[in-house]
């Protein structure tokens, strides 16, 4: 039996272990994908930090890109079974389509039976499930879409989290086109909501950041208007929100930060029947207050997602490959480490200069 490098995640401060296991046969209804490129997110990052719990060890890793090398029955969301070669992206999740999250409350992502990738103990080579490994067996329950030839591995990687939380959050609070809308935070989730608005018709997409840089990369996603916070107070850039949309406010707030003061600021800037869709709180004791207040008077509609309904992954496949001309997807993906070296690549993206680190398995 072939051998396949993994590594493995036991507590926050220790470093990942990598270890040589057998690679398996998948089962009926399974596929064994060679991973050609994974990204270090958030929930990673807190993970590995100590904000957030795992089940140890495991083989961390959700965002993924790959190739199939051996097909056991599994098929395509388009029907299409899979076959060795196949480049793929998969939802970060799998689900039973059975119980009644998945038949009644349209929450196949909160399954009763629910797996997730990249957050699963490690126990024997069947518990291949991160993208922080040569390989990763997808299961039954898995949106697994056929990644488009025009589509490059930069661009298609981050899209069955972040990409995909986007375009499942903006179809779960509703939009509409000729509208206003502030993005509170310019990381991943920002900068693909900013995108996404413009292509959907938003006349005004401010986003706000407390870094340049940040802000600077947001308006080649299409931001109209930008304000930093700690440059200008959080009273400041209301008042100049208000000012953009002819005295009324933001329609649609985006909170896609996680800082406990994001929501707070989103509630006091929104119109009057304004809606705020929050979705950087994955970590627990995200505290936050506000004025609920204002929730009520301004009849304000305040929505959270979690993960995605899986059908929105081949959505944001559709978008990037639409607007990839557009908007500068691949350049989201910054230094790219091979396996043997995911600790440095830890450290590089706890330092916070690059949107996504790579890590590539198939690198020496």
């Amino acid at each position: 039996m072939s051998q396949a490098l993994v590594s493995l995640f036991h507590d926050p401060g220790r470093p990942m272990e990598l270890a040589s296991v057998p690679v398996p046969t998948p089962e009926p209804d399974h596929a064994l994908v060679r991973v050609t490129l994974a990204t270090i997110c958030g929930s990673d990052l807190h993970t590995v930090s100590g904000r957030r719990d795992a089940p140890a060890p495991c083989i961390l890793g959700h965002e993924g890109v790959g190739r199939v090398a051996e097909a056991n029955g599994l098929s395509a969301a388009d029907g299409r079974p899979l076959a060795a070669g196949d480049r793929v992206t998969w939802s970060l999740m799998s689900s039973c389509g059975e119980c009644p999250y998945c038949t009644k409350r349209r929450l196949p992502q909160k399954c009763d039976h629910l797996g997730k990738y990249g957050h699963a103990r490690y126990e024997d080579a069947h518990d291949l499930n991160g993208c922080f490994a040569e390989y990763i067996l997808l299961r039954p329950g898995t949106r697994v879409h056929h990644v488009p030839d025009v589509v490059t591995d930069e661009e298609a990687v981050p899209l069955n989290c972040a990409g995909a939380t986007i375009v499942g959050g903006l179809e779960a609070v509703g939009t509409r086109e000729g509208e206003s809308a502030v993005v509170l935070g310019s990381g991943m989730l920002g900068l693909y909501a900013a995108a996404r608005l413009r292509t959907l018709g938003y006349e005004t997409v401010a986003v706000v950041d407390r870094l340049e840089p940040r802000l600077r990369l947001a308006r080649e996603f299409g931001a109209t208007d930008t304000f930093q916070v700690g440059d200008m107070e959080d009273g400041a850039i209301g008042e100049a929100l208000t000012d953009l949309t002819q005295g009324r406010g933001p329609d649609l707030a985006i909170e896609a930060s996680g800082a406990p003061a994001a929501l707070a600021s989103a509630v006091e800037w929104l119109g009057v029947g304004g809606r705020c869709l929050t979705l950087g709180y994955v970590y627990p004791g995200s505290d936050v207050a506000f004025d609920a207040q204002k929730l009520v008077t301004k009849c304000l509609t305040l929505r959270g997602l979690h993960n995605y309904h899986p059908e929105a992954l081949g959505a944001a496949l559709d978008c990037v490959s639409a607007t990839r001309d557009q908007f500068p997807f691949g350049a989201l993906v910054g230094p790219t480490y091979p396996l043997a070296e995911i600790d440095a690549a830890f450290a590089h993206a706890a330092r916070g200069d690059a949107i996504r680190v790579g890590v590539d398995p198939t690198r020496t």
